[in-house]
């Protein structure tokens, strides 16, 4: 039958696709798209719709050309790679040591930077844990002019919320509490919550998975809703996850507080990296003990987070409530000179600073280093395999395949080791996701470090592992693929053969790997020496035989005067044992958790410069507090049990103090003015550390426990023998002093120690682990080259030989080759270390960033270690047959 002509040209532009299409689905391909255009046009004959719609068949044919074309694209493509897959699979299983050697080595390197990565995650990220919309918080902190760490007072709080300018959704404020918790009769139980505003769950969005948040009247009317919001993992630890637990009446601190709910599961309150209890109202303070904290305007003592409105940048935020804090300056006088200053969470001072992100940060950079060594040792081994496969490659070009197809071939290949070493790595992450916690030193406090492995960090490693695929496996995929086709052909299929080009390749890849293990050493060497001067540091204090315990009077009903009463009891009573050489107490321990306490002063005889703030840092102490710590006297006394309520007013300052104020004059018997408070100088004690064990110098005093009453003690005892021994002595002194007094939190004061030296023993740690890690990468791919340059000049070996050369000639020729890369790579990884090592200056203790035993000794170290990754492949080509080494030739 013979067809239109318009219907041959449709059909004719169909047969044109059948060439673009794939070979492997032409044949289906044209077969259903003829019957299509054939079946079209039998229904406009037998439907005439007018002159537009043999105008729909051109354009159907139009479409089955594009369908060929994106076959073309996809299919064949998805078949080539699929092909790849199979081919590069069963290489792998072919080379199962080669394999194995390089998933391991990716998996170490991916698994390394997912760990870390899992840490910063955690505090960029989800430092508050389950709250909606983190990215709107910030921390504000009140400044002054020459200070920017502030709290913010009750009665400020309230201002700035009432005046919140447009760009201010709400604020919050907060304070950790630690209290005292029963339930019926049991024995008291510590417990660490937060006193926070009314306002506090609802403006962080997290809403109680059990009962409900605080009601508004229940944030804003002083003592009279005793109520209390569970976290989710107290609840299911103290009450076994009992939902009738909602209603019920727990007792703080000696008064009946009801519960109303559980807060969601994930969030852990606003104090980062502790594992809180439960929130009390703000307003409850005053019935919890102590002095009412919510009137006075100067009591600076609660952390504030401000959530913002959407879009709101934080110098705009900042500049809205800069203008409400200059309003109340020009109101109050407690306020006079003071601003605000706002802080990204995971910058502010409240939440760790960026001290802990530096730490972090350095952590997640020596991470990555040691995935560019695992990187650079993987890319050795493919390019050592490519060279086994370059008659392969030659046959393959010869046969018409392009230099971009077997570079996507080799791609593949690296992929599916990437692929692999990703798992490797995710699987690494997972298991040591709890490493930071063995980091954390015994504390009084409820530190929960736990870094999570979630949706975003395996995002992140999926990143990673593609990346990584790239790095380590384009250029031998090039360098594979640009395989000379007629020498490859000469050459016997069993001669492994390299090019000049990429022996020097390899021999770069070596001496950068030389040049990044150097600066890990180096800089695991710098807090090595960083660890071990801060625990020689002189703390101030000399004592170490001793025990700590925390006491709280407040919850057991004691006021002020049985409360110093009882203080003089317990230290008579703890005295008196013959196995005790000293007993006192303190209201903070030096070196612990928690900023210093501070307070503005007016000092005799001391006229400040313009601008300038008498500030002084201070703890209460008990009497005999100097000589029980071991803190040398400088002059004059330190406080007895003559210095109590009823007598004037006393202090002892440190060396520091003294100086600054007091030059040139005696400082004992000086008059400091706190308040309305008098205070007269009567000793002078030695300079120490009283927050961190990096702290410079800087002006403290210490005031007696028994005028400045608080109910909350750490006990000081300075044990004649064992601090451990003693334990069960304390408990019956107490018990006998008060039977349903309980002590918390007993530890040593060597476990105490450990506290003030935790950052620098992680960072140390890790940084060593990475260290060997990378010096064990190092000498694996440092052996392999020179394994593998010695079997290529097994000929010349021969040659040599047969000439008269001897085995230790031979030994040196090759030594010399290897030390020439290692010596080229610690030349660029010195100078790398001196720049790197900057960056954590302030991270150090003791020692400069250009510290020469760290330099020096690591770099010894290399060499040796490098001569011994190549006197192996040296000793075996010195070791060769001449006869044998000249037939291969």
């Amino acid at each position: 039958m013979k067809r239109h002509p318009l219907l041959r040209l449709l059909l004719a532009i169909v047969d044109v696709g059948w060439w673009l299409a794939p070979p492997s689905r032409r044949r289906e391909w044209r077969r259903q798209w003829r019957a299509d255009i054939l079946h079209e046009w039998q229904w406009i004959a037998r439907h005439p719709r007018g002159s537009t719609r043999p105008a729909s068949l051109f354009v159907r044919a139009g479409g089955a050309l594009r369908h060929a074309f994106w076959l073309r694209l996809h299919v064949r493509r998805l078949e080539m790679i699929t092909q790849d897959i199979r081919y590069g699979w069963r290489l792998m299983v072919r080379k199962p040591v080669f394999t194995i050697v390089a998933v391991l080595t990716l998996g170490l390197g991916i698994g390394a930077n997912v760990s870390m990565y899992s840490w910063v995650d955690g505090r960029m990220r989800h430092l508050l844990g389950n709250v909606e919309h983190a990215e709107r918080l910030l921390a504000l902190n009140g400044t002054t002019r020459t200070r920017d760490d502030l709290s913010l007072s009750y009665p400020d709080f309230v201002d700035y919320r009432q005046r919140r300018p447009g760009s201010i959704d709400d604020l919050i404020v907060y304070t950790l509490a630690p209290m005292n918790m029963r339930t019926g009769n049991d024995e008291p139980q510590r417990v660490f919550g937060e006193l926070v505003s009314g306002n506090y769950f609802e403006a962080l969005g997290a809403r109680p998975s059990l009962g409900r948040a605080f009601l508004p009247e229940e944030g804003t009317t002083p003592n009279a809703y005793p109520v209390t919001v569970l976290s989710h993992k107290f609840w299911l630890r103290r009450f076994g996850g009992d939902p009738s637990v909602v209603g019920r009446e727990v007792t703080l601190n000696g008064r009946a507080f009801t519960v109303i709910g559980i807060a969601p599961d994930g969030f852990h309150g606003t104090q980062p990296y502790l594992n809180l209890d439960l929130w009390v109202p703000l307003m409850m303070q005053p019935a919890l003990g102590g002095a009412d904290r919510l009137q006075t305007r100067g009591n600076r003592w609660l952390q504030t987070i401000v959530r913002v409105k959407p879009g709101v940048s934080l110098a705009r935020a900042e500049g809205d409530l800069g203008l409400v804090a200059k309003d109340l300056a020009g109101t109050y006088a407690d306020d006079a000179g003071n601003g605000v200053k706002l802080y990204e969470l995971w910058q502010a001072p409240s939440m760790g600073g960026v001290a802990v992100t530096a730490v972090m940060g350095v952590q997640l950079g020596v991470a990555g280093v040691v995935l560019l060594i695992a990187c650079a040792n993987v890319a050795n081994l493919l390019l050592a395999s490519a060279a086994t496969r370059q008659r392969e490659t030659a046959v393959r070009l010869t046969l018409g395949a392009s230099r971009a197809r077997l570079v996507q071939q080799m791609l593949t290949e690296s992929s599916l080791l990437a692929l692999f070493g990703g798992i490797v790595g995710a699987l690494f992450a997972w298991w040591t996701r709890d490493l930071a916690r063995v980091f954390v030193p015994p504390a009084p406090l409820p530190i929960d470090i736990n870094p999570t492995v979630n949706g975003s960090v395996m995002l992140f490693a999926a990143g990673v592992t593609i990346a990584t695929a790239f790095v380590f496996g384009l250029v031998p995929a090039i360098q594979g693929a640009a395989s000379s086709v007629m020498s490859a052909l000469k050459d016997s299929s069993s001669a492994v053969t390299a090019t000049p080009r990429r022996a020097r390749l390899r021999k770069a890849l070596v001496v950068a790997q030389v040049a990044l293990s150097l600066v890990l050493l180096v800089s695991a060497g710098l807090f090595l020496r960083t660890l071990l001067n801060a625990q020689s540091v002189d703390p101030g204090f000399s004592t170490r035989a001793g025990l700590l315990a925390s006491v709280d009077l407040q919850p057991a009903g004691y006021d002020a005067a049985h409360g110093r009463a009882f203080f003089r009891d317990m230290l008579a009573r703890i005295r008196e044992r013959s196995d005790v050489a000293g007993a006192t107490i303190a209201t903070r321990m030096p070196l612990g958790f928690g900023g210093g306490s501070d307070m503005g002063a007016t000092i005799d005889g001391y006229t400040p410069a313009p601008n300038e703030e008498v500030t002084l840092y201070y703890n209460r102490i008990g009497s005999d507090y100097l000589k029980t710590m071991g803190i040398p006297l400088v002059s004059g006394r330190e406080f007895s049990e003559l210095d109590t309520a009823e007598r004037p007013d006393v202090a002892v300052v440190n060396e520091t103090l003294a100086r600054r104020y007091f030059a040139g004059r005696d400082p004992v018997g000086g008059r400091i003015r706190v308040g309305r408070r008098e205070l007269q100088v009567v000793g002078v004690a030695r300079d120490g550390k009283y927050s961190t064990i990096t702290e410079s110098p800087r002006p403290f005093m210490y005031l007696p426990v028994q005028q400045w009453y608080r109910g909350d003690a750490v006990l000081i005892v300075k044990t004649a023998g064992d601090p451990g021994g003693f334990v069960p002595r304390l408990h019956q002194v107490f018990r006998s002093l008060d039977p349903n007094l309980p002590l918390f939190e007993v530890r040593t004061i060597a476990e105490h120690l450990e506290i003030a030296v935790f950052v620098q023993r992680m960072v140390a740690s890790l940084l060593t682990a990475f260290g060997a890690l990378a010096l064990i990468l190092c000498t694996v791919g440092l052996y392999g080259v020179i394994a593998a340059l010695a079997a290529q000049r097994t000929p010349e070996i021969g040659m040599r030989m047969a000439l008269g050369a001897s085995r230790r000639d031979i030994v040196s020729l090759i030594l010399r080759q290897g030390l020439g890369m290692t010596v080229a790579g610690i030349g660029i990884g010195l100078a790398g270390a001196f720049a790197v090592t900057r960056l954590f200056k302030s991270l150090l203790v003791g020692v400069s960033t250009t510290d020469s035993v760290s330099f020096v000794g690591t770099t010894l170290l290399l060499v040796l270690v490098a001569l011994a990754a190549c006197y192996l492949p040296a000793r075996r080509a010195a070791g060769i047959d001449p006869l044998q080494a000249l037939r291969q030739e």
